[in-house]
């Protein structure tokens, strides 16, 4: 990571000047990120604050669920921004690719640290901790493919977006194939529900992307690490739109440009609940064996538009906002969207490393890590789980936002 002092600007009326709603969207979306990674008691958080089930028949789609997909529609919204910037120096498509190919790789091995950060003390480490996938290390993949497709022609930026769409819808009628009902029935009761559209078991498909069923095991591990791009390709895609988004609105700064990106992510939103319509777990729904539910799980196309639409709709809200009506109010949102990567990295860590790891005594007698024990006082003194669960979220991200207001008040911009 690197320091960067950003120098005085000249606002110009060119894609390359930075719109500061995006800023704020993202300090938006890195908050809601903390705030949900925080909320684990169900008696006292909302439900939209926590990810539906994966592997359960139900599926469906959260505000929690749609966190990490609008981070990628965010890191692709920058992508036109520093790819002007880069081409104007006179960098060439090689460099470019190189430079795109050292962040991928430095956001990858930054996931890998967060990954093992709460498991190292107790599981020795391996090189097959280099092949699990998380968060950041599907950010960093996802970030280097789409940076890739923005070197190509718009045609081909949206040919490769139907593509990974509709390659997705393909794939997940894998159920139907001989090979996958063999396994599933191996790994599942035997009156497991099978055949096109079916999704009660969803495990057992995860495994046959992941390729788990390959022997040695030492292949599993290999290819099944190959097997992700059934997640990063369409997270790729995903941040595509959000490049045609920004450049959308910053090529017309305009209220009819709003429009239209309002008319856009609405029609996605549309036809991603078209693909779910009436989705049922034992398969069909309204497009019959080919309607798709909402899962995060697979990235399936329908949750791939919802994401992508939610988020095309969320950034021009604070685009009308903050670039054509000039409010200064959500000032305090790009204090933490201006330090993001720097924000999740060292609230994961702190969390993983410190808060759920060292130990304080408990009302009880006995004693538990610093936020379990923190809960338990509250609790204890108030008689209230909800001012315990409450005051503990709140306080964790007003402590982090005092940090990157630290930051933001010096000029410190932490990026990769």
């Amino acid at each position: 990571m690197s320091c960067q002092i950003p120098a005085p600007s000249v606002a110009t009326a060119t894609i390359n000047e930075r719109l500061l709603s995006l800023d704020a969207f993202r300090g938006f979306v890195i908050g809601a990120m903390l705030l949900v990674n925080m909320t684990w008691n169900e008696s006292v958080f909302p439900r939209q604050f926590f990810h539906v089930p994966w592997n359960d028949p139900q599926q469906g789609a959260t505000f929690a669920d749609l966190v990490f997909p609008w981070f990628l529609f965010i890191v692709g919204a920058s992508i036109p921004f520093s790819m002007e910037s880069r081409i104007r120096v006179g960098l060439s498509t090689a460099r470019i690719v190189s430079s795109a190919a050292r962040r991928a790789m430095i956001l990858y091995l930054l996931g890998v640290l967060l990954t093992v950060a709460g498991t190292a003390t107790t599981h020795p480490l391996s090189w097959q901790n280099l092949l699990q996938w998380n968060i950041l290390q599907l950010i960093g993949a996802a970030y280097f493919v789409a940076i890739c497709v923005w070197l190509l022609p718009t045609q081909w930026r949206i040919g490769f977006v139907f593509l990974v769409l509709i390659g997705r819808w393909v794939t997940m009628e894998v159920p139907s194939w001989e090979t996958a009902n063999e396994l599933i029935v191996t790994r599942a009761p035997t009156d497991a529900p099978l055949g096109p559209g079916t999704w009660a078991h969803f495990d057992a498909l995860r495994r046959i992307y992941s390729l788990e069923h390959l022997q040695p095991s030492v292949w599993r591990t290999f290819f099944g690490w190959f097997g992700a791009s059934q997640e990063y390709l369409p997270g790729a895609a995903i941040a595509v739109l959000g490049g045609f988004t920004s450049s959308a609105l910053a090529a017309q700064r305009t209220y009819h440009g709003a429009i239209r990106v309002v008319l856009a992510g609405a029609a996605l939103v549309l036809v991603g609940f078209i693909l779910q319509g009436n989705y049922q777990p034992t398969g069909g729904g309204l497009l019959g064996e080919i309607t798709i539910p909402f899962s995060k799980w697979f990235f399936s196309p329908a949750y791939c538009l919802l994401a992508a639409g939610t988020g095309m709709l969320l950034f021009v809200a604070f685009f009308i906002v903050i670039d054509l009506k000039r409010w200064t109010t959500a000032w305090w949102l790009r204090v933490w969207g201006m330090n993001a990567l720097a924000l999740y990295v060292a609230a994961e860590l702190s969390f993983k490393m410190v808060f759920s790891k060292w130990l304080i005594r408990l009302p009880s007698g006995g004693s538990d890590s610093l936020a379990s024990g923190y809960l338990a006082w509250v609790e204890h003194s108030t008689g209230s789980p909800a001012i315990a669960g409450w005051s503990f979220v709140l306080g964790w991200l007003v402590m982090w936002w005092l940090v990157c207001w630290w930051l933001y008040r010096r000029g410190i911009f932490l990026r990769v």
